[in-house]
């Protein structure tokens, strides 16, 4: 990705690229502290709904709609997206640590592990994403 100013983004990117930016920053092991990793896969599924969501609106013009369930944005707008079947896993992935009312927010039992390549492979997608805007 490109080191664009934010103001340079939709309103939906702009807001993509915080929460990657909060995720990667959280994510360093420098920063990392007992349970900081929860927070960063949450900052990273955020990146996640909202880049599929703006590059949404990009091609079709229209409002996305207000789902919340990655899974299923992935799903609907595989086509505008162009996800391929790896990055549906990664992105199921991530929904199912993200598992249960409220997510990460509240104290449910994630399904899955933290690992570092599933991680990785979120940042990857959104990073795609958000390059179809440079």
């Amino acid at each position: 990705m490109k080191d664009l100013p934010l103001n340079y983004y939709p309103p939906l990117a702009r807001k993509a690229i915080i929460f990657l930016n909060s995720a990667k920053t959280t994510h360093r092991i420098i920063n990392r502290k007992v349970g900081l990793e929860e927070a960063s896969y949450y900052e990273l599924s955020q990146a996640v709904e909202l880049s599929i969501k703006a590059l949404v609106k990009k091609e079709s013009g229209k409002e996305p709609p207000r789902i919340h369930d990655k899974q299923e944005l992935a799903k609907r707008y595989r086509d505008i997206c162009g996800f391929s079947d790896k990055e549906i896993s990664t992105i199921i992935k991530l929904k199912q640590l993200n598992n249960g009312p409220g997510g990460l927010r509240y104290d449910n039992q994630p399904i899955g592990q933290f690992l570092p390549s599933i991680f990785q492979d979120g940042v990857n997608i959104v990073e795609r994403l958000l390059e179809k805007f440079e």
